[in-house]
């Protein structure tokens, strides 16, 4: 019985990972609310100056033009081990996660480095 507790647990998280739709930047407007998955190159990196650090990524071009944002709170830094905003700056990436649309345009916020991986050129 556990065995097979374990197999539907397995098969559950292994369709969460990989089920995730790819979806190009130029459309994720369309997928607001839902978990995907988008490869971009990061245009420009940002961390906001004020008590709370906020670190913003833009993709397609800088900020206000950029086709969409990936914001990382400060309290989630910490599931990094490096500093999102540097070393992510001009690298293609693909990010999973949960589109929402914000004032600026289509954003993805991550909490996990995992969400985040760098494609080889």
């Amino acid at each position: 019985m556990k065995k097979a507790f374990l197999f539907i647990v397995f098969i559950l998280g292994a369709d969460i990972v990989f089920g995730q739709k790819m979806v190009s930047s130029d459309s994720l407007k369309y997928y607001e609310g839902e978990i995907i998955t988008v490869c971009e190159k990061v245009s420009s990196t940002y961390m906001t100056q004020g008590q709370e650090k906020t670190t913003i990524l833009n993709f397609g071009d800088v900020f206000p033009h950029q086709l969409f944002t990936i914001i990382i709170y400060q309290e989630d830094l910490g599931n990094f081990s490096y500093d999102p905003a540097q070393y992510l700056k001009d690298k293609n990436i693909c990010v999973i996660g949960d589109v929402r649309m914000f004032d600026s345009g289509p954003e993805i916020i991550v909490e996990r480095e995992e969400q985040i991986s760098i494609k080889k050129q």
